[in-house]
């Protein structure tokens, strides 16, 4: 292993560890088109491997003939935009789903959060999740150490950062599904993954999948501000849709 591999390495497992609060602004773009079809890779590997998967169907009708409509006329490409606050105490997330914007504050086991309609909270009870937005997939790197293998490395820059610029496959043993951990990064079997991967901190600042050679979804941080000192209101939230959070449970 080369000494650029190993600190590619290491920085992916390290990277939680070289900052205490961040602050991260970027953007999600995929092509409808080629994420479909590598979703449907995955799906049809796995399913020739033996695992099953439950067939779900809405129950609203008024949802799925505007499933129907939407799939009719939806672009080619696609981009959505997200925002991401971190503290070791709190977290704060900001992403479009569709056409809807979703703004959550998460405090140890609680969250609240305005989207949809609605103004939730689950009350500290763990056994209601929120997401956070694709933003979060760009700082969870430990996990993804053990789940690719380097084709190529090169240095490079990236919004002003020192970058060490990966070429990655991902692994596909008999052990363990491929690449489970990276997907929300990659929607499907990529057959290879560009990383773009911060020198100082080991934060992924890009990510792009790649499918029959095409790149169909990228990931990437277009501001980042490490160890801010955030204003108080930052984690200030109110709801929005009626006088009072509504329990999810």
């Amino acid at each position: 292993m080369s000494a650029l591999e190993t600190e590619f390495f290491n920085l992916l497992e390290t990277s939680e560890s070289r900052w205490t609060a961040l602050f991260i602004e970027g953007r999600t773009w995929f092509n409808v088109e080629v994420q479909r079809s590598a979703w449907q890779a995955q799906m049809d590997r796995m399913k020739a491997q033996g695992a099953g998967f439950a067939k779900l169907r809405r129950s609203d009708s008024d949802e799925n003939e505007a499933s129907a409509t939407a799939l009719e006329v939806e672009p080619v490409d696609h981009e959505e935009t997200w925002c991401l606050w971190v503290t070791p105490e709190k977290r704060r997330a900001k992403f479009e789903v569709g056409d809807e914007l979703v703004d959550v504050v998460f405090e140890g086991p609680t969250f609240w959060s305005n989207g949809h309609g609605r103004s939730i909270t689950n009350g500290g009870k763990a056994n209601y999740g929120h997401g956070q937005g694709d933003g979060q997939n760009l700082i969870r790197t430990a996990e993804y150490s053990e789940l690719v293998r380097v084709a190529e490395l090169s240095e490079g820059m990236r919004i002003g950062r020192h970058t060490i610029e990966a070429k990655v496959t991902i692994l596909n043993d008999k052990d363990r599904e491929r690449g489970q951990g990276l997907h929300g990064l990659t929607i499907g079997d990529a057959e290879l993954l560009e990383l773009s991967v911060d020198r100082e901190r080991g934060v992924v600042l890009s990510a792009s999948s790649r499918f029959h050679g095409v790149i169909y979804r990228t990931l990437e941080i277009e501001k980042v501000a490490f160890d801010p000192n955030f204003d108080l209101d930052v984690f200030k939230i109110e709801p929005e849709f009626g006088a009072h959070w509504v329990s999810t449970n």
